[in-house]
């Protein structure tokens, strides 16, 4: 009966170091929604954190929730894309063209200058290499080539189409 006992003492103990750690990580995801952005979207901090050790769905899940947690004074278009990067490096590719779709628009094409036109078949492009539609890819390389400067997201999407057997993750590195 001792063992028994001791077993069952072990066990609670157990639960309750898991419970508390457990509570901590979630006080610590709690303090972390409170950062102002160019803390959270900083290179040593947060879903940055995540993402270098290869936890893509967790740091794409991070900022979502930063997302709706700070809905004022936060550049959403910026995270909605790191969001979407996640995902896709996560290979939930749902969830990436989810992100991905709400950093642009067809006005972006029509009345965004250069940057803004760049900036659609950039974000398009990519939500094309996820949808695994090759020629929506080729299509927006071949706008771009033909009536804007190129700029690294141009060469992004050119990688995407070099490596189109590849998941996104191995396409982008």
């Amino acid at each position: 009966m001792i063992f028994g006992g001791m077993a069952t003492m072990k066990t609670i103990v157990l639960l309750l170091l898991l419970f508390s750690c457990s509570n901590l990580a979630a006080q610590d995801l709690s303090n972390v929604l409170l950062y102002e952005q160019r803390f959270f979207d900083s290179d040593t901090c947060c879903w940055r954190k995540l993402a270098n050790t290869k936890e893509y769905e967790k740091a794409g899940n991070m900022i979502v929730s930063y997302l709706k947690n700070n809905k004022t004074h936060t550049n959403s278009q910026s995270l909605q894309w790191h969001a979407g990067q996640m995902f896709a490096k996560a290979q939930n590719d749902k969830q990436a063209i989810f992100y991905f779709k709400k950093t642009y628009n067809f006005l972006y094409r029509l009345f965004g200058g250069d940057e803004g036109k760049a900036w659609y078949f950039y974000a398009k492009g990519t939500v094309a290499f996820i949808k695994r539609d090759k020629g929506k890819l080729q299509k927006m390389i071949q706008k771009w080539d033909k009536n804007l400067p190129k700029d690294r997201n141009y060469d992004a999407l050119v990688q995407l189409y070099e490596n189109w057997d590849k998941k996104y993750l191995e396409a982008t590195e």
